[in-house]
């Protein structure tokens, strides 16, 4: 084969394989974002029908919450 084919089939595969990897990486934040909303709405529809004074506590791998209903923040549940 020719030098500059060589050469040009090395630059078209590297910028294949640089765009396939950006794709990759796209995909990858696009369902991390997704499982968050996901994540959030579950959250909250759980915490929709708890009566005020009620606590809420879930942990995970890479998170922990806890949610008090009916307790202003401000007053970190003093009353």
């Amino acid at each position: 084969m020719d030098p500059t084919m060589m050469a040009v089939i090395a630059v078209v595969t590297a910028v294949i394989s640089a765009v396939v990897r950006l794709a990759y990486r796209v995909v990858k934040a696009r369902a991390e974002v997704r499982r968050a909303e996901v994540a959030q709405q579950g959250l909250s529809e759980r915490v929709r029908f708890l009566p005020p004074g009620s606590r809420l506590s879930e942990r995970s791998a890479d998170r922990e919450v806890e949610i008090l209903i009916g307790v202003s923040a401000g007053n970190g549940g003093e009353r």
